[in-house]
């Protein structure tokens, strides 16, 4: 997905949890901006879903829709990890 600012980022859900990375574009490296586990992702989930029902949305859309809000890929790296030292 490409942010605002042109940083583009993957989000990768799987069994284990979700990484996501800041691809490679010019001068800056490809990056692990933020990798958590299943509980750690569930949790911000469901903060995420804002009392909404689990069964409107799926974790990938939620992510999906709360990483295209940011700004930068620096942006959600900060983000994430303030969020991950809370839990």
């Amino acid at each position: 997905m490409a942010l605002e600012n042109g940083d583009r980022v993957l989000v990768k859900l799987e069994a284990d949890g979700v990484t996501i990375k800041r691809e490679a574009r010019g001068d800056t490296p490809e990056e692990i901006l933020f990798l958590g586990p299943v509980h750690l992702v569930t949790d911000i989930c469901m903060a995420l879903l804002d009392g909404r029902p689990p069964s409107e949305t799926t974790v990938l859309d939620t992510f999906l829709a709360v990483v295209s809000q940011f700004r930068s890929a620096d942006d959600i790296k900060a983000a994430f990890k303030t969020v991950a030292k809370g839990a």
